[in-house]
C-alpha cells in the first residue's frame, strides 16, 4: 500500500489484476449478451437449500489480513474492509443493490434528522445486540467516535477537517439516540454519505480496555484512555495467528464471526453468527476466501471445480463459454470508482508544466478513452471524464460530466501548445520559445529552450496499464512532447510517488496505477472531490486552486445537486488528474447453484449473508 503522511490517508485500490496478453477488441454489450448476465442463471434449479459453505477467491496475491474495522494504511483494502463489514455493521451502510447511495435496510440506524441550521444530527439507532447478547446502543457509538478521534494518525480513512473534527460534541440522550453537534452547518448528503459512513459502532462493553489482562472499564472517555484503548486494539489486530482465537474478535453484531484463520496463506473462514440481529441473517454455514498467488492459480481452482464465486482476467475472456457450459454465470462487476493518473504538481522538474492548465488540456487530449475502453480493457468498464464514476445508474453524474471535454485530437493538443509558445527542437521534442507569464506564453517558472519532457510511471504486472502508457507516449510523440516511461512494481511506486505532494514533494509528472484508481476518496458515496483535490490534498498529487477549494466547500456545506455538479464540472474541465477509462472490478464466474449474489455491490463488498445453494 502507499505511504502515509500526517496530512493525509492512503488511497483506495482494488485488487490488482495480472492481465497476461491482450485479447482481441470485445464490447461489453457483447460479452454481457454472450455472458447471459441477467438475474437468472443459465441453468435452473429446485428449491433453496439452507446451510453449505461457499468458497470465495480473492484476486491474486489478496488476501485477508486486519481485523480492526479501522484500517490503516497498509491494510485499507476492499477485501479487508468488505471482511470487517461482515462482522461489524456500519451505522450507515453503502450500497444499495448496485447503486452507490445508502442502503436503509442495512444500517445500524434510522436516516439522520438534521436542525438547527443543519449544526445537529440526532441519530436512532435500530434494536440490534452483539453475539454477547449486550444490545448495541449509543454507547457504542461515542466508544468508536473516541477511539477514531485517538488513532486518527493511523486510519487510512481520517482527512485532516473531516470525520470527526468536524464534530464538535456528541451527547447520548438514551441506549437508542445519540446527537452531534457540528462545527457548521454541512450539506445533510454529504455529511450523511461521506461523514456518517465513517461511524462503525464498536463493542464498549467488551473492547473498552487496555490490556488482555486489564478488566473493561470506560478508558476511552478521556483522550489519554482512548489512545491506549486504540493502541491495544491495533497491536491485537496485528497477531494474525489469534484472529480465531481471540475472544475480542468473536463480539459481533454482523451475520458473520472468523473462525479459521491460515496466517501463512490468509485463507479465511467464515461462520455464521447465529446470534446476529439484523436482516438477511446468512443461509448459509460457512464462507472460505480463498487467496491465490496467481491469476493461473485461480483460473485453475475455477475449473477444477473447488471455487464456487471466482473471475477471470480479461486475457482469459475467450473462457466464458467454457464456464457457462460447466455450470457458471459469467459476469462483469461495475465499480463505483474512477481511474485517473495523479499529476505531479509538487514537483520541482514538472510541477512549472503541470501547473499550466493548457499543459494539462493537451496531454488528455492525447488519451483516447473509446480505443484504450475497447481495446485494454476489451469494453469492459466505463469511460471516464472527471471526479465522479460515471457507472451506469448514479445519481451523482453531472450531465457535462457524461461527455469528453478534451476528446483525443493529437492536433489539438499540439495547436495548444503551439499557441503558448512550444515550437519544435532537437529530435522533434517541443522546447519553450516564448517564456513569460503572459496568456500566449509558456507561463511561469518555464525557462527558455526548456524540453516538453515528462517522467510517467505505471505499475507493471497489468497488461492493460502498460497498454495505455505505451498508447499515450506514442500519441505524446506525435504532438512533440516526450513521455519518459518508467515502469514500477505497485510496492515500489507507493514507497516513492506514495510519498508525495508534500514531504517530499512528487518526483514525477504522471503516475498511472492498474485499472482504477480510487473511490473519490474512501468511505464516500457523494464524489465531491474534496478528499483528492481539495486543501491539504494527499493523492492529488498537491493539486491547488481556490476556485476548486470554494466549490468543493460549497458542495460540502449546501444540499443540491447544483452545488455538486459545479464542483465536478470545474475539476473535469481543469483536468485535476488525467482521466483515464474505467475497468470493471472483476468478470465474476459464479457456479449457478450460488444464488443471491447478484447484483453485485458497486463498493466491492461481495455480501455473503446473501447467498444461498439451490438443490
Amino acid at each position: 500500500m502507499r505511504a502515509r503522511s500526517a496530512e493525509g490517508r492512503a488511497r483506495h485500490r482494488l485488487p490488482l489484476r495480472r492481465l497476461l496478453a491482450l485479447l482481441p477488441a470485445v464490447s461489453l454489450a457483447g460479452l454481457l449478451a454472450a455472458c447471459g448476465t441477467t438475474s437468472k442463471p443459465a441453468v435452473q434449479h429446485s428449491q433453496p437449500a439452507t446451510g453449505g459453505t461457499a468458497t470465495y477467491a480473492l484476486q491474486a496475491t489478496d488476501a485477508f489480513s486486519w481485523m480492526l474495522p479501522f484500517e490503516n494504511s497498509a491494510n485499507e483494502e476492499p477485501w479487508d474492509l468488505s471482511t470487517d463489514e461482515g462482522m461489524w455493521r456500519p451505522l450507515y451502510f453503502e450500497g444499495s443493490g448496485s447503486k452507490p447511495v445508502i442502503n436503509q435496510k442495512l444500517s445500524l440506524a434510522y436516516p439522520p434528522v438534521y436542525s438547527a441550521n443543519d449544526t445537529v444530527v440526532t441519530i436512532r439507532l435500530k434494536p440490534y445486540r452483539w453475539s454477547d447478547g449486550a444490545p448495541v446502543t449509543a454507547r457504542d457509538v461515542q466508544f468508536s467516535v473516541n477511539l477514531y478521534r485517538a488513532g486518527e494518525a493511523d486510519i487510512a480513512t481520517y482527512v485532516p477537517g473531516n470525520f470527526p473534527d468536524n464534530i464538535t460534541s456528541l451527547d447520548v440522550v438514551s441506549p437508542t439516540e445519540l446527537v452531534l453537534h457540528l462545527n457548521r452547518p454541512y450539506s445533510q448528503e454529504w455529511f450523511t454519505d461521506n461523514q456518517l459512513v465513517n461511524l462503525i459502532p464498536l463493542p464498549q462493553q467488551a473492547w473498552d480496555r487496555t490490556s488482555a489482562n486489564r478488566s473493561v472499564g470506560n478508558f476511552d472517555e478521556t483522550p489519554a484512555g482512548a489512545k491506549a484503548v486504540f493502541t491495544f486494539l491495533e497491536d491485537q489486530s496485528k497477531q494474525l495467528a489469534t484472529y480465531a482465537t481471540n475472544p475480542l474478535w468473536r463480539v459481533v453484531d454482523g451475520p458473520w464471526i472468523v473462525t479459521r484463520y491460515d496466517a501463512a496463506t490468509g485463507q479465511t473462514e467464515l461462520t455464521a453468527n447465529r446470534a446476529y440481529s439484523g436482516p438477511e441473517k446468512p443461509r448459509l454455514d460457512h464462507v472460505i476466501l480463498e487467496t491465490f498467488t496467481s491469476d493461473t492459480a485461480e483460473v485453475d481452482a475455477l475449473r477444477s471445480g473447488s471455487i464456487d464465486y471466482g473471475w477471470i482476467p480479461y486475457s482469459d475472456l475467450g473462457l466464458e463459454s467454457y464456464f457457462r457450459a460447466h455450470g457458471f454465470t459469467v459476469a462483469p462487476w461495475a465499480p463505483d470508482y474512477y481511474q485517473s493518473a495523479e499529476l505531479g504538481y509538487t514537483s520541482p522538474v514538472y510541477g512549472p508544466l503541470l501547473r499550466q492548465l493548457y499543459v494539462r488540456q493537451a496531454l488528455q487530449h492525447l488519451v483516447d478513452d473509446p480505443l484504450d475502453l475497447a481495446t485494454t480493457l476489451h469494453g469492459i468498464g466505463q469511460l471516464t471524464y472527471g471526479p465522479a464514476p460515471n457507472i451506469p445508474g448514479s445519481p451523482w453524474v453531472s450531465p457535462e460530466e457524461k461527455t469528453d471535454p478534451d476528446p483525443y485530437s493529437v492536433s489539438a493538443a499540439r495547436e495548444l501548445l503551439r499557441s503558448h509558445g512550444w515550437t519544435p527542437g532537437a529530435g522533434g521534442t517541443l522546447v519553450c520559445s516564448r517564456p513569460g507569464t503572459g496568456p500566449n506564453e509558456c507561463g511561469p517558472g518555464i525557462a527558455r529552450d526548456k524540453p516538453l519532457r515528462l517522467l510517467m510511471n505505471y505499475t507493471t504486472g497489468s497488461a492493460s496499464v502498460a497498454a495505455q502508457a505505451g498508447a499515450f507516449q506514442t500519441a505524446a510523440a506525435a504532438a512533440g512532447v516526450d513521455v519518459v516511461l518508467a515502469p514500477e512494481s505497485a510496492t515500489t511506486m507507493f514507497s516513492t510517488d506514495g510519498v508525495c505532494p508534500s514531504s517530499p514533494p512528487c518526483n514525477f509528472a504522471i503516475a498511472l496505477y492498474p485499472l482504477w484508481f480510487t473511490n473519490y476518496g474512501d468511505m464516500s458515496i457523494l464524489p465531491t472531490g474534496g478528499q483528492q483535490f481539495g486543501p491539504g490534498n494527499y493523492y492529488g498529487g498537491g493539486y491547488s486552486s481556490a476556485t476548486a477549494d470554494r466549490l468543493i466547500q460549497a458542495a460540502h456545506e449546501h444540499t443540491g445537486l447544483r452545488y455538486l455538479y459545479a464542483d465536478e464540472d470545474f475539476l473535469s474541465r481543469q483536468v485535476a488528474a488525467l482521466w483515464f477509462p474505467t475497468g470493471d472490478n472483476q468478470i465474476s464466474v459464479v457456479r449457478d447453484r450460488l444464488r443471491g449474489w447478484e447484483p453485485q455491490n458497486p463498493f466491492g463488498n461481495p455480501r455473503p449473508s446473501r447467498w444461498y445453494f439451490v438443490r
